[in-house]
């Protein structure tokens, strides 16, 4: 099983971010867009577990969670991930003290099934980057800035989840396996 933990998004939010997309694709075919159903954020990628490892995954974060309560997400910047030479992920996002702390518990008690990749960033990945020139991958991150600064992307988080990915042809398709709300 491939396995990731992370926040829903509202529904609200998603068809705001269908927006920005669509305006996106006016100036670009080179990102792959996330799709509406897969919108998420997430706190640590499991990657491949056995189903053996399930039950031990959710009793931490049954335990976890209790220890966590209700926070705010308001992304408001944008950006891409791994540099201006090499894009490969634009996202939005925003540092969150909230979410970096959540995260860094989740990834120290399931260090012990998957090592942490990387440091936590609050961010909602909204495209795949693909052999994209500079100057207009620079024009879709101006794109994506004016938006945010017209369209408040805010929302209140009270759970996570367990999700399954099953990678296909045309992108992941992800599956919620269990629900865990925060205090």
């Amino acid at each position: 099983m491939r396995l990731f933990i992370a926040f829903d998004i509202p529904d609200d939010i998603k068809n705001k971010i269908l927006d920005l997309e669509r305006e996106i694709l006016k100036k670009t075919t080179r990102i792959r867009l996330i799709g509406k159903d897969n919108m998420h954020i997430t706190l640590k990628f499991m990657g491949e577990q056995p189903f053996t490892t399930l039950e031990g995954i959710v009793s931490i974060l049954t335990e976890e969670v209790k220890k966590h309560s209700h926070f705010y997400i308001n992304l408001k910047r944008a950006g891409i991930f791994k540099d201006l030479l090499s894009p490969r992920v634009l996202w939005l996002g925003e540092d969150n003290e909230k979410y970096n702390k959540i995260s860094k518990a989740l990834n120290e008690k399931l260090d012990i099934f998957r090592p942490s990749d990387n440091d936590p960033f609050c961010h909602l990945t909204i495209g795949r980057i693909k052999r994209i020139d500079k100057r207009e991958l620079l024009d879709v991150l101006k794109i994506c800035n004016n938006f945010l600064k017209n369209t408040s992307i805010g929302f209140e988080v009270k759970d996570f989840y367990l999700y399954e990915s099953k990678l296909q042809p045309k992108g992941a398709i992800y599956k919620k396996i269990e629900k865990f709300n925060l205090r």
